[in-house]
């Protein structure tokens, strides 16, 4: 074990711990501010709805302009402290907010310059590592990042606890932001003394089949749908690809349909939880990041197993199995929610574990199924346009879950989540197996790429489809 815990530490780069200060901010501000909002400035689930689609809809906008805007600077460096330079100041801001529209615009320019950050930080270390060891190095990233994602929870838990007894809820939750800030400073220092600089560099190629290698954890990085785009994602490309003329292989828009409906879903669910685990569960407020904690926590260590079931079962059978899972766990939430009875806390436990769970299986899968899907030319592209696919399905649940859940409660937003997850279950089960439809003589090979990262390669498993005009 120490000699685990040695290597892990020896892999890792110095400046890795900004990214962890800044991910441990962020993880707490992530339930902070729903919490802010209805208990502070006793505003509504809708106005939460509304909050989190716009600060969404900042956030795709800041994908696609942050990575063409740091290779035309040539610099990386600026852009990660100006993305944590914001999360230090907005949340001191945060702190003394007296409206909703205060606390709007601050969100908005927080979450459009906090993609900055998601938008160089895997770049600064391809562009300072030599191949082979981008995967090992991009996965360190990531670990890190996620681990400062649910150290925030557990710090925000505790703080909350502690200072609402000493002070008063609504006391304890404005200086919680303060300490949040604190906290984001400290990544900035620590970001400007270690963060190495470097020249833009961008290969498209390689910055694909890097991600490709490790998922995609980054899309834990952001705030209520925490998703950024493929970098240098063209939107008018993208959508002359998509409807223009047959750009994918037979099953890839289909894939990327059933990627709206569930990131619909997924909005209809999570966006109001916060809110209702205080007003309809009676869950006090520093336990609601305790139970966001477990969740974070099962995505952290499902991952490796979700990886190796992914390996063994098929992305498509998986993704599927996760969709399943998450059908029932929003039904059941739903019932709860609606039957006005008293909810034990190892119900919740279970149903934020299995939440957890869920999510890694359905994240990984659904990134290597995008890009088995896609034609070789296309598998940059497509990545790019699944990801703002789910972008796009999270800002209209921000809408969509304000209503539902500001005029027929919360057990309705959950059952719409689940009844639009069947319709996407339905949708994913036309789309066909790349694995399974690969003809007898193609061959799929595996091997250890230069010894560091396993990688994939194969022949195509779907007929090429008419050519390109």
């Amino acid at each position: 074990m120490a000699r685990s815990l040695r290597s892990w530490w020896t892999d890792a780069e110095p400046w890795f711990a900004a990214v962890g200060l800044a991910n441990t901010a962020m993880g707490t501000s992530s339930v902070l501010i729903p919490l802010m909002l209805a208990r502070v400035l006793d505003r509504s689930v809708g106005d939460l709805g509304w909050l989190a689609a716009l600060v969404s809809l900042m956030g795709v906008a800041g994908s696609l302009v942050w990575g063409r805007l740091s290779d035309a600077a040539h610099r990386r460096k600026p852009f990660i402290l100006a993305s944590y330079a914001a999360v230090c100041i907005a949340h001191a801001a945060l702190a003394f907010v007296g409206s909703f529209a205060e606390m709007l615009v601050l969100n908005m320019a927080l979450n459009l310059l906090w993609v900055a950050n998601a938008s160089v930080t895997v770049l600064v270390v391809i562009e300072n590592r030599a191949e082979p060891l981008w995967e090992a190095k991009i996965g360190k990233l990531n670990q890190i990042g996620a681990l400062g994602w649910v150290a925030g929870l557990g710090l925000g838990s505790a703080l909350l606890a502690g200072f609402t007894a000493l002070f008063g809820e609504v006391t304890a939750i404005r200086s919680l932001f303060l300490m949040v800030s604190s906290i984001a400073l400290a990544a900035v220092i620590t970001a400007a003394l270690t963060v190495p600089r470097t020249e833009a560099r961008f290969t498209a190629r390689r910055f694909r089949g890097m991600i490709l290698a490790v998922g995609n954890f980054l899309v834990e990085r952001g705030r209520f749908s925490p998703f950024h785009l493929y970098h240098r994602l063209r939107p008018v490309q993208a959508a002359r690809r998509l409807f223009g003329f047959p750009g994918f292989r037979p099953g890839t828009r289909r894939l990327l349909a059933s990627t709206f409906l569930s990131y619909l879903a997924f909005g209809l669910f999570g966006i109001p939880l916060p809110l209702a685990l205080a007003d309809r569960f009676g869950v006090a407020p520093a336990i609601v990041f305790v139970y966001f904690l477990i969740q974070h926590a099962a995505i952290v260590i499902a991952y490796p197993i979700a990886s190796r079931r992914i390996r063994r079962l098929g992305n498509r059978r998986i993704q599927i199995f996760s969709l399943v899972g998450r059908t029932v766990i929003f039904s059941v939430v739903a019932l709860l929610a609606a039957s006005g009875v008293a909810v034990p806390t190892v119900v919740l436990v279970i149903a934020f574990l299995s939440y957890g769970v869920t999510w890694s299986y359905f994240q990984l899968s659904g990134v290597a199924l995008v890009s088995r899907l896609a034609r070789r030319e296309n598998r940059g592209l497509a990545l790019g346009l699944y990801n703002a696919t789910a972008g796009v399905g999270w800002i209209v649940a921000g809408v969509g879950s304000g209503l539902i859940a500001g005029s027929l409660g919360f057990a309705a937003s959950f059952a719409a989540g689940a009844g639009v997850l069947l319709v996407g279950l339905a949708v994913l089960s036309t789309v066909p197996d790349p694995t399974a439809a690969a003809p007898d003589h193609v061959r799929v090979r595996w091997w250890r790429r230069r010894g560091d990262a396993l990688a994939i390669r194969s022949r195509p498993s779907l007929p090429e489809g008419p050519s390109r005009s």
